[in-house]
């Protein structure tokens, strides 16, 4: 596949996720695509490790049911060999709350003949949590601030 037919494939991808294109979606993953989430289960309850488009499918469909996509817009799309990198902005509205929620989610998939075979993806879960919850996170200061003043 060329670099062209990569991202166009992304390109579809994503378009077809955000309309809710689900048999779409079905038909670009390789039957036995392996799918990783990285993301706080508390933020988005979807399995971290996946593998075949059924169990993908059926994943995405139980998110669904949690939140409604409103838009993944891609910043980038890096592609070498058959490998993409993305960066989207993605908005979702929670479904019980109505909250919308916009984070960012670095992703990287793997094609071969035309179909999807890895797709392995990073989201800003913190920003995830603290949005869902409607607060900001009390964390503990892993490193100290440069501009607080010395005791």
């Amino acid at each position: 596949m060329t670099p062209d037919e990569i991202r166009e494939l992304v390109r579809r991808s994503y378009a077809a996720y955000d309309r809710g294109a689900r048999e779409t979606i079905f038909d670009l993953f390789d039957d036995d695509v392996e799918w990783r989430m990285f993301c706080a289960p508390e933020a988005l309850p979807f399995p971290n490790h996946l593998k075949g488009k059924t169990e993908v499918l059926k994943a995405i469909q139980k998110v669904d049911e949690l939140v409604e996509v409103i838009a993944s817009e891609l910043e980038l799309v890096v592609v070498e060999g058959d490998r993409a990198a993305v960066i989207c902005d993605r908005r979702l509205r929670q479904r019980g709350t109505g909250r919308v929620m916009r984070y960012k989610v670095a992703a990287f998939h793997r094609y071969r003949n035309g179909k999807l075979i890895e797709y392995m993806a990073f989201a800003d879960s913190l920003d995830m949590m603290q949005q869902a919850l409607g607060r900001t996170l009390q964390l503990p200061q892993s490193y100290p601030d440069p501009a607080a003043p010395k005791e």
